[in-house]
């Protein structure tokens, strides 16, 4: 029996070729389908990552509610808001923590991821504290001693914090833009950040708070910073206290 075996010709080989090759058409289908897969994904990543951002900052929040309940547990009374050179509340409350407030870990990471600036000559920082109170003036007025950080040394403020589960004591701070990233300041303030351009919140439509008794909670804009709303909250009294607001022009939400 004699059998002829051919090998495979050109035209035959183009054929096969032909066969398993993409058409232009069905290539461009693929590339559209990646497109589409890849925009409905895409804000999905991006809502994660800001989750997991915000969370992050609410559990570096409640490890600073720790270390402040221990200061004020050990002084009877707040950290001062500064004091001489750059002594800060924050450089307080370091002995109770292995970070110093310089160091990136400390800090919110969506404040990081977005270039934020931390500084210990000019005192940037991500986490900023309630020394004031609502009162817009001097951080040294006899008059208005709202917050916790105004307070003389000597004195032992803890008791006057009449509803801690109510009181701010430690915020995102409002970040201001610059050329080279984000500014915050390390004092909590709720009027306009003249003459700066405010940076929007890190955390969607609010800020993470941490308050008196230790709870953090992410607390609109509209309402942290509309005095009629949440002046109580900045206050130690727990009272609104409206005879120490700004003029309504230097509120930075009117409604």
């Amino acid at each position: 029996m004699n059998m002829k075996i051919e090998a495979p010709g050109p035209g035959r080989s183009a054929e096969s070729h032909r066969a398993s090759a993409f058409t232009l058409v069905e290539l461009i289908v693929a590339i559209a389908i990646i497109g589409v897969l890849a925009a409905l994904l895409l804000p999905v990543l991006s809502r994660g990552k800001a989750l997991a951002h915000s969370t992050a900052c609410r559990n570096q929040l409640r490890q600073i509610g720790l270390t402040l309940s221990m200061y004020v547990s050990d002084h009877g009374r707040y950290p001062s808001l500064v004091g001489k050179g750059t002594n800060t509340w924050a450089d307080r409350l370091y002995p109770s923590t292995p970070r110093h407030w310089t160091n990136y870990s400390w800090h919110c990471p969506a404040y990081i991821a977005s270039k934020g600036i931390v500084s210990l000559e000019e005192l940037w920082t991500s986490y900023a504290y309630n020394g004031t109170g609502i009162f817009d003036g001097p951080w040294d007025s006899d008059e208005f001693q709202l917050g916790l950080g105004t307070r003389p040394r000597y004195s032992k403020s803890e008791p006057e914090v009449l509803v801690p589960s109510a009181m701010y004591t430690v915020a995102d701070a409002r970040a201001i833009e610059s050329r080279v990233g984000i500014r915050g300041s390390f004092n909590m303030r709720p009027y306009v950040l003249l003459p700066f351009q405010e940076a929007g919140p890190l955390h969607g439509p609010g800020y993470n708070i941490l308050f008196g008794d230790g709870h953090v909670a992410l607390v609109k804009r509209n309402d942290y910073l509309f005095p009629p709303r949440t002046a109580h909250n900045w206050n130690r009294d727990n009272q609104p206290h409206p005879e120490a607001w700004a003029p309504t022009a230097y509120w930075a939400v009117h409604d």
